[in-house]
């Protein structure tokens, strides 16, 4: 166990690589206490700084390390954290200064915002002084309770959220702004409520700005300049309402960016935001996900998806229509999950509404936008074709051949199919002549030509006959 034990100190250590990514000269250092006690520690010296802003140093903190004393660096001093025998360095440098670069992009949207992320560090380290620490004022209501009804200031919207401006008043020295925050879907993903917990963005259980239903939500407080008249450019109103108006064009954005920056070093087993572990976030999210399909559709802007054609960015863009489910208690599986490429999305779209309209849960992509922002897709599609449907609708088509994450679909229902053994799994769609590598000419498939509100009506029965057995 290496609790305890100290990262620069041992009977018997040694360097084992080292390399610079970013700014920073890293090594590795193997440290052995007796034959079989062995530990691994990573030592990271910053060479440069910024004038303002996040900086490496910070960085650093947040991905688990920690400043201290060292005897492997000219300075003498570093930011040091374990990490297991496995690691790989080469990894770390080919990602750590992308990452670093993600995150401050990150930063300077959400400064717009007027988020400023946590400094533990500073500039301590290159100026021989202490750390830095997180200077933030802290709030003590709930945003929402007050004598008098909030009231409505303003409200605009992105891509993925709603957001309301609300003046809340207990008092002439408890007053100021209350920003809220409702995703446009019924629930976010496991990613994006780690991103508001790092934003230190709080939830609300009712939040009578939205019906009732929850939010999320920070507060500004007021402040006025001493000995001059209130008014708005004599007190920080100008401020927050700048801050709100930015939200449209720069919060959305600014999360993004830490999502980015996040998946990059959780190739490597590090990471700064609350995240779980990527299987547990995984089946978190597809277990509350697999709605019935009886509930009442409500209609809602949306990100398009990354998957098929689209996902090379991952990254939401240009917001569409489609129809949306409230949560409720479900299975953990999906009756009928869709896999094709962009070019037949109208198809998949059409049929999976009507599927999902007869009571079946169906995994389609356009009902999934907030649950695959931010998450590893490769392990997400796969524990889906692979493990999570009963059963496959492909489309097959040239295009579908072409793609790397439509390939990657296809692999994994082959090996859902192949442990089925003999059971049908695979649903194939011909929209043209194209074979799939793969699979066998004898399974018997559905030419798009018959029509795709016939090939939906017929899978519905189909699903009926099943779930009677």
């Amino acid at each position: 166990m290496l609790s305890g034990k100290d990262l620069h100190q041992s009977l018997k250590s040694e360097i084992i690589d080292s390399g610079s990514s970013g700014g920073v000269e890293f090594l590795v250092a193997k440290l052995q206490w007796s034959k079989d006690d062995i530990g691994f520690s990573i030592h990271a010296s910053p060479n440069s700084f910024s004038t303002a802003g996040y900086q490496l140093t910070d960085f650093l903190s947040i991905l688990g390390f920690t400043r201290s004393r060292c005897s492997f660096v000219g300075r003498q001093e570093c930011y040091a954290r374990w990490v297991s025998s496995d690691f790989k360095l080469a990894s770390l440098l080919d990602v750590f200064g992308t990452s670093y670069n993600t995150l401050i992009d990150g930063e300077r949207h959400l400064a717009n915002c007027g988020y400023s992320l946590d400094q533990p560090e500073g500039w301590g380290y290159f100026f021989g002084k202490s750390s830095g620490g997180d200077q933030r004022p802290s709030y003590r209501g709930d945003g929402h309770t007050s004598a008098i009804a909030p009231k409505l200031m303003k409200q605009v919207e992105d891509e993925v959220f709603q957001f309301i401006f609300t003046w809340i008043k207990n008092g002439e020295a408890d007053k100021g702004w209350t920003i809220h925050y409702r995703p446009k879907h019924a629930l976010l993903s496991s990613e994006l409520e780690s991103v508001l917990e790092f934003l230190k963005i709080r939830v609300f259980a009712q939040c009578p700005q939205f019906d009732f239903e929850p939010c999320h939500w920070r507060h500004i407080q007021f402040e006025e300049q001493r000995d001059k008249v209130i008014n708005f450019f004599n007190s920080n109103a100008h401020v927050a309402h700048a801050w709100f108006d930015a939200h449209k064009d720069h919060f959305s954005a600014g999360v993004r960016d830490l999502l980015v920056s996040q998946a990059q070093m959780e190739k490597v087993g590090l990471g700064f935001l609350p995240f779980r572990e990527s299987s547990v976030r995984r089946d978190l999210d597809i277990n509350r996900r697999i709605l019935p399909a009886t509930l009442s559709p409500v209609k809602s802007p949306g990100i398009p998806p990354g998957r098929s054609s689209d996902i090379a960015a991952q990254s939401p863009g240009v917001a569409t229509n489609h129809a949306t489910y409230s949560p409720s208690p479900m299975p953990t599986q999906f009756d009928v999950a869709v896999s094709f490429a962009g070019t037949e999305r109208s198809s998949a779209e059409t049929l999976s509404i009507k599927v999902r309209e007869a009571g079946f849960s169906v995994f389609y992509d356009d009902f999934y936008e907030e649950d695959l922002w931010g998450k590893d897709l490769a392990e997400f599609f796969h524990e889906i074709y692979s493990k999570r449907a009963r059963l496959c609708v492909i489309f097959i088509s040239d295009e579908y051949n072409k793609h790397a994450w439509t390939v990657h679909e296809r692999r994994s229902a082959q090996e859902r199919m192949i442990k089925e053994k003999g059971n049908e799994y695979i649903l194939p769609i011909k929209v043209d002549n194209t074979e799939l590598p793969g699979l066998p000419t004898t399974i018997g498939y559905m030419p798009l030509s018959r029509g795709i509100e016939n090939i939906s009506t017929i899978l519905v029965k189909k699903l009926r006959k099943l779930k009677k057995c």
